[in-house]
Formats: structure tokens, sequence, C-alpha cells
């Protein structure tokens, strides 16, 4: 198979959230743009440290969209994924159960 139609080498791993993408969203929404907004879902770049196995830990931006930000408070843990050749950008690869799971002190009691 050629270079050009192979898939990338994405990995995965767990990342603790730096930054809390409640306030992230909140200020991204008090734009004048989002007032009549209709376009595609606003994609937020939230400060990470992942935490790959057998690797040293990295920060990087997580790349997700506004409608998963209601979870992502800082300190929370999420599942990423990532290019070990590109470490600086990884994108959100979890769903809200999985998260709820993995940080009980989002839940109410």
């Amino acid at each position: 198979m050629s270079f050009l139609f192979g898939s990338k080498p994405d990995k995965t791993a767990l990342a603790e959230l730096i930054e809390d993408g409640r306030s992230l969203f909140d200020d991204e929404m008090k734009k004048i743009k989002y007032r009549q907004y209709e376009g595609a879902e606003p994609i937020l770049h939230i400060a990470v440290r992942v935490l790959p196995p057998n690797e040293p830990p990295f920060e990087a931006r997580m790349k997700v969209g506004i409608s998963c930000s209601f979870l992502l408070k800082q300190g929370v843990r999420v599942q990423v994924k990532y290019d070990p050749k590109h470490k600086d950008t990884v994108i959100l690869d979890d769903d809200d159960q999985a998260i709820l799971g993995r940080n009980p002190q989002l839940i109410k009691k």
C-alpha cells in the first residue's frame, strides 16, 4: 500500500484537563458573531496533559465541539486520540457516559 493511502498512526491515551471547558464555552458564546449563528458547531481548544502509557506525559491542545464542553471541567480525565509525530493537538475520543464513569466528582448526589 502506498504511503498516500495509509492511515494515520493514531494512539489513544487518558488526558487530564488543565483548563476549564465550561468557562471557555461561556467566553466563546459572549462573542457577537454567535448572537444569530447558524453555522457549523464551533470548536474549542482546551489545554490538557496527556498521560500515555509507557511514555512521558506531555501537554497539548484538545479539539472539541462546544456541545461536549459541559463535562470538561479542570481536573477531569478523558480519553483522547493523538498522532505520535504531532503531539501538539489531540482530539476528544470519549462519550459522555464514559467521562461520567471515569469522573465520579461530576455526578451530583
